[in-house]
């Protein structure tokens, strides 16, 4: 089918429009200083270490648990039995303990099975926070602590990592 000269006129004017319209701007006036180098974790942290013990948590690790920032996912793995599914937390400036529980899953992969995978969200937390958390039980508890993201706004800078690995 052979588009006549006016409806190629009338094509072009409608994508032209949509251009002028669709001006996506900056959402942001905030640029990172380029001296702001970010500081690596080295692979023989003990972040990556087995720990000892008797079904010690492993692999653990935080997800940010909602869109603003005042809920994280804590994450592990056991790999002899379930044990806790409970996180306690706290904040820096708080002596007050809290408890937060959360769901054990398994899993296969063709004949591999990573163990149990623990995965417990921690809401109502305050913006820009630090907080402390333990997973484990008895001799084999591990303390681990992160810090909130600042209230959401324009102009806020929010710094986060990311590790992986592959096989």
């Amino acid at each position: 089918m052979k588009m006549g000269y006016s409806s190629s006129v009338a094509l072009l004017a409608l994508l032209m429009s949509i251009v002028v319209l669709c001006n996506g701007g900056k959402t942001s006036t905030y640029v990172r200083n380029l001296i702001e180098k970010p500081v690596d974790m080295p692979l023989d942290s003990d972040a990556f270490a087995i720990p000892p013990g008797y079904n010690a948590p492993q692999q653990v690790h935080i997800t940010q648990g909602d869109l603003v920032g005042q809920a994280m996912i804590i994450s592990w793995v056991t790999v002899d039995e379930p044990g806790s599914n409970e996180v306690i937390y706290w904040s820096d400036s708080s002596l007050l303990n809290f408890t937060a529980e959360g769901q054990v899953f398994t899993c296969t992969f063709y004949n591999y099975t990573p163990g149990f995978i623990h995965h417990t969200t921690i809401t109502n937390l305050e913006f820009n926070t630090k907080y402390y958390y333990e997973v484990g039980i008895g001799n084999t508890t591990r303390q681990f602590w992160f810090i909130t993201p600042p209230e959401v706004g324009l102009d806020v800078p929010y710094t986060f990592g990311i590790i992986g690995y592959y096989l």
